[in-house]
């Protein structure tokens, strides 16, 4: 029994999940228990019709940390192996899905799903639609199958959030236990989290149920915090998570916690994850391992490591990135949020300081669709598909800061500019050609007969002066609005 518990870390989430996560059931002959009018539509999103999603992060711009994005972050090119992990036995798995271009084989899946999708007249999260890649590799390429998985993740988020967002307010005291918390991020710049199964509270333990509950939370917290402000679509899209089982022996493992740890980052953030570690086991924990790695495939290796040797950990990492009994040479963690970054040096062993002082407000360059990313459109050019979209404080923050401003970025502010002295050009046009001097453009019709604002202005001099009697209250709701020519509203509320 032991082995066997073990050994559902290793599972690829073949293990049923706990009620907290479980896959939502859809009723016979429903495609989704979101559609039907519960959200609105969207548009057309990488070749999916979208549907308004749920607001899933609240955070105060307070609670967030410095080095969430390290500048390093937009330059930064990923190596091949980080882009795409190739295996001996000739599979592959890809890392890296967005603004990058995808082989033959891989667009032709992503076509077969879009037409897939549309035939069944489905309508996605843009936030599911853009993981429409990571689905297919967990489905082996085969549509139906991605489109299963893409329908269970939808009605996952649609009833989590459906009370509204998780918040920092929600969270911040069972982060301070330390149980789960970022740390840093490795040599490819992935963010990196801790998951410390020994600080779990004892309360957590008498009422399993409501402790793995706010366990959970927490990891969709960090989750959510990852995707909106700490990824850069095309560069850096997944992290690490390090599972320490320091003092734990066999039978203190918490088996079920760390289960539904792996069920919703395997099952709800699919494909996000790039590597797990687990270290500090145990003399038995360690024993078992050794077994486990016998049977593992290339695949799951990579996934999946089980360290007897610390130093093995820090081959990923720059030593600062890391606390001193996960091998680093970073002080023991005590506040755990804001959450801990470090800045650079991000290469692998390196073993310089950390001393960089943070550029304030690097986690609003990107707006929420640059963030997001998006899929490679064969039917655009490279600039347009690897192109980010920034905020528009972007480039002012860029120069501000003494930084290189991104080509997306000036291209986009060279836009904006252009766009902004074209209105302001019609604009003079305009006051130029009507004859009081006013632009029809600053003609604000904001009233129940269409009349412009400065017009109606002059009439309701004249009406003040005649209504200095009596004042009647009328119901809103019940004026009938007439034509551009009546003289006033219709009050008789007839319809």
């Amino acid at each position: 029994p032991k082995r066997s518990s073990i050994l559902l870390l290793c599972d690829r989430a073949r293990h049923s999940p706990s009620r907290t996560v479980d896959m939502p059931k859809k009723t016979k002959g429903s495609k989704s228990a979101t559609a039907g009018g519960r959200f609105k539509k969207g548009p057309m999103m990488d070749g999916f019709r979208t549907i308004e999603e749920p607001v899933y992060l609240s955070v105060k711009e307070e609670n967030i940390s410095p080095f969430t994005t390290p500048v390093e972050a937009f330059t930064f090119e990923p190596e091949p192996d980080m882009v795409v992990s190739n295996f001996k036995n000739g599979d592959r798995e890809r890392k890296i899905y967005c603004n990058i271009e995808l082989t033959d084989e891989e667009a032709a899946s992503i076509k077969a799903l879009q037409e897939e999708a549309a035939k069944q007249g489905l309508e996605f999260f843009p936030s599911i639609v853009i993981m429409a890649g990571r689905f297919l590799s967990r489905a082996r390429g085969d549509p139906h199958k991605a489109i299963k998985l893409m329908l269970a993740t939808q009605e996952w988020k649609a009833d989590y959030f459906k009370v509204g967002p998780v918040s920092d307010d929600q969270v911040k005291e069972d982060l301070k236990y330390g149980v789960v918390y970022f740390c840093g991020r490795d040599y490819g710049l992935r963010p990196t989290i801790v998951c410390r199964a020994n600080r779990i509270p004892d309360e957590w333990y008498k009422d399993k149920k409501a402790g793995i509950e706010r366990l959970i939370k927490v990891l969709i917290f960090c989750m959510e915090y990852m995707v909106r402000y700490m990824v850069v679509p095309g560069k850096i899209e997944n992290n690490c998570l390090v599972v320490d089982l320091k003092g734990l022996g066999i039978s203190g493992v918490p088996i079920s916690a760390l289960s539904q740890i792996y069920s919703v980052m395997s099952h709800h953030y699919i494909g996000r994850v790039f590597r797990f570690y687990v270290v500090n086991m145990s003399s038995g924990l360690s024993t078992i391992a050794g077994w486990v790695k016998g049977i593992l495939t290339d695949r799951q290796k990579q996934k999946l490591q089980l360290l007897d040797n610390l130093d093995d950990l820090k081959k990923d990492f720059a030593h600062h990135q890391l606390e001193e009994d996960l091998g680093g040479s970073r002080p023991m963690i005590k506040t755990f949020f804001p959450f801990p970054f470090q800045g650079p040096p991000f290469e692998k062993g390196s073993t310089e300081s950390g001393t960089s002082e943070p550029v304030e407000g690097s986690h609003k360059v990107l707006s929420l669709m640059g963030a997001r990313g998006k899929i490679w459109n064969p039917s655009k050019s490279k600039e347009e598909n690897c192109s980010l979209e920034y905020t528009p404080e972007a480039y002012d923050w860029f120069v501000s800061n003494g930084l290189a401003v991104p080509p997306d970025c000036h291209r986009q502010h060279e836009a904006e500019k252009k766009a902004e002295e074209e209105r302001e050009a019609e604009a003079k046009r305009l006051a130029a050609e009507s004859p009081s001097g006013i632009a029809n453009s600053d003609l604000k019709v904001n009233n129940a007969d269409g009349l412009p604002t400065a017009v109606m202005e002059e009439e309701e001099e004249d009406e003040e002066e005649e209504e200095d009697e009596d004042i009647i209250v009328q119901d809103p709701a019940a004026i009938k609005p007439k034509g551009i020519f009546s003289c006033s509203p219709c009050w008789c509320g007839n319809n």
